[in-house]
C-alpha cells in the first residue's frame, strides 16, 4: 500500500519502523565506534612491546582502524544525506550490518594476535574483557543491525579454542566457562530478539490501526466534502430555472407578441426546476447505490434548443445572444444529467464570460459527437486548468484557443 490522500499505509509504517531501528542502532554504535578507537590506540602502545609477530599486530590495527574510519564515513554521508526509510532499509542497513561483521571478525581473531605468549593473569583479564563484549554485542542487537547466531558462535569459539591451546592449568576450565557463556548469550540473543520483534510488531499494529483510521477519516472527508459540493452545485443550478421562470413571468405581465412565448418560458423553467429537484433525489439515491443512471437515445437538437430557450432571460438581461445550430445528432445519455451538465456551461457562459455572443451545437467525431458550448467573452484565467475539472470528472485545457472559451461534452451515438 502506498500513500494516499496524506494518510499512511500499513506498509509505510512498516518500513519507517524498520528505518527508525536503523536509525537508532546506528546513532546508539557512534559512542561504541569511538570506545573501539580508544581501544585501538590503546592495544598500539600496550601491546606493540608485548606480541609475538608486530606484523600480525600492524595488520589487524590496520584492519580494525579501516573498519573505524569507513564506518565514520558511512555516518557522515548518512547524516549528510538524510535518505529515506526505504532507501535506508535497502541500502545503509547493508553497510552497518558488513561493518558488525568485520569487528566481530576482527575481535575474534585478536586474541591469536595480542594473547600468543603473554602471561596467564594477562590472558585470564583480556578473557574476561572478551566475555564482556561478546554479551554487550548481543544484549544491545537491535532490530536494524541484529547480532546473528553465527557471530556469537564465532567469538565464542575462536575464544574458547585459544583457551585450549595455552599451556595453563586452568586451560580446560576456562574453555567450558566460555562455551557456557556463549550459550547463555545466544539465549540472551533470543530473548533479545523476541522482545525487539515484539515491540516492532506491536508499533507495527498500532501504525495499521493510524492509517486504517486515517483511511476512514479520509473517506468521511471526501463523502462529506462530496455531499457539500453537491448540495452547493444543486442550490446553483435551482437558481437558473427560478430566475429564468421569474423573467418569463414578467413578460407575461405584458400584452402583445410575446405572450404566448413567456408563458411557454416560464413552463418550460417550472418544469426544469421539478426535473432539477427530481436529478438531486435520483442523485442521492445513486451514491446511495440505491439506483443506476438510465442512458437512452436523445434528440441532441430539440434538448439545445430547450436549454436555450431557459437561458434567453438572463442571456437577454446580459446583453448576450444565443445562436443554437440545428442538428439531427442522436446520443446515448441520460437525458437530466445531459439536460444539467449543457445548462450549467450555458448558465455559466452568460453569467461569467462577458461574452456578447454564445454558440450551442454538436458535431459528430467517429461513432461519438460532441456537444459545444462556445463564447467570445475573456476566456479563462491563468492557473484555472489545474482544478476547473476537479470536482465531477476530468478535462484538458487546448492552450491554442486563444480567444473566448469553449467546452465539449464526448457522449457516444445512440
Amino acid at each position: 500500500m502506498n500513500v494516499q490522500s496524506g494518510t499512511i499505509t500499513a506498509d509505510d509504517a512498516d518500513l519507517a519502523i524498520r528505518a527508525a531501528a536503523i536509525r537508532h542502532g546506528a546513532r546508539i554504535s557512534v559512542p561504541g565506534v569511538f570506545i573501539m578507537t580508544a581501544v585501538l590506540l590503546f592495544v598500539h602502545m600496550w601491546f606493540r612491546s608485548r606480541v609475538e609477530s608486530l606484523v600480525a599486530l600492524d595488520l589487524w590495527l590496520l584492519f580494525m582502524g579501516g573498519l573505524v574510519l569507513f564506518f565514520l564515513g558511512a555516518m557522515t554521508v548518512f547524516i549528510w544525506r538524510k535518505p529515506g526509510d526505504a532507501e535506508t532499509v535497502a541500502d545503509w542497513s547493508k553497510y552497518g550490518h558488513w561493518t558488525q561483521i568485520g569487528f566481530n571478525i576482527g575481535i575474534a581473531a585478536s586474541p591469536w594476535v595480542l594473547l600468543l605468549g603473554a602471561d596467564p593473569l594477562l590472558q585470564y583479564f583480556t578473557t574476561m574483557m572478551y566475555v564482556w563484549y561478546i554479551g554487550v554485542a548481543t544484549v544491545t542487537s537491535n532490530a536494524g543491525v541484529p547480532v546473528s547466531r553465527w557471530e556469537v558462535v564465532m567469538l565464542t569459539a575462536s575464544l574458547a579454542a585459544f583457551a585450549l591451546s595455552q599451556d595453563t592449568p586452568y586451560r580446560i576450565p576456562v574453555a567450558l566457562l566460555i562455551g557456557m557463556i556463549g550459550l547463555t548469550m545466544l539465549g540472551l540473543r533470543s530473548l533479545a530478539q523476541r522482545a525487539v520483534v515484539a515491540a516492532l510488531t506491536a508499533q507495527a499494529s498500532s501504525a495499521r490501526s493510524e492509517a486504517a483510521t486515517q483511511r476512514a477519516l479520509a473517506v468521511v472527508a471526501a463523502e462529506r466534502d462530496s455531499k457539500t459540493r453537491f448540495i452547493a452545485s444543486a442550490t446553483h443550478d435551482l437558481q437558473q430555472p427560478l430566475a429564468a421562470a421569474g423573467f418569463h413571468f414578467e413578460a407575461t405581465l405584458a400584452n402583445g407578441p410575446l405572450h404566448d412565448r413567456a408563458v411557454a418560458g416560464v413552463r418550460s423553467s417550472l418544469a426544469s426546476a421539478s426535473g432539477l429537484i427530481a436529478s438531486m433525489l435520483d442523485h442521492m439515491r445513486l451514491e446511495a447505490g440505491a439506483v443506476d443512471a438510465r442512458p437512452q437515445p436523445i434528440a441532441v437538437g430539440a434538448m439545445l434548443q430547450a436549454e436555450a430557450l431557459l437561458q434567453e432571460p438572463a442571456a437577454l438581461a446580459a446583453g448576450i445572444s444565443i445562436r443554437v445550430v440545428p442538428s439531427s445528432v442522436m446520443l446515448l445519455a441520460d437525458p437530466v444529467i445531459l439536460s444539467r451538465a449543457v445548462g450549467n456551461l450555458l448558465a455559466n457562459a452568460i453569467r461569467h464570460s462577458g461574452a456578447s455572443r454564445v454558440l450551442i451545437g454538436a458535431r459528430r467525431r467517429g461513432r461519438s459527437a460532441d456537444i459545444w458550448v462556445i463564447d467570445d467573452g475573456r476566456g479563462l484565467p491563468d492557473g484555472w486548468p489545474d482544478w476547473l475539472f476537479a470536482d465531477y470528472g476530468t478535462g484538458a485545457v487546448d492552450p491554442r484557443w486563444r480567444r473566448g472559451a469553449a467546452f465539449r461534452l464526448s457522449l457516444p451515438m445512440a
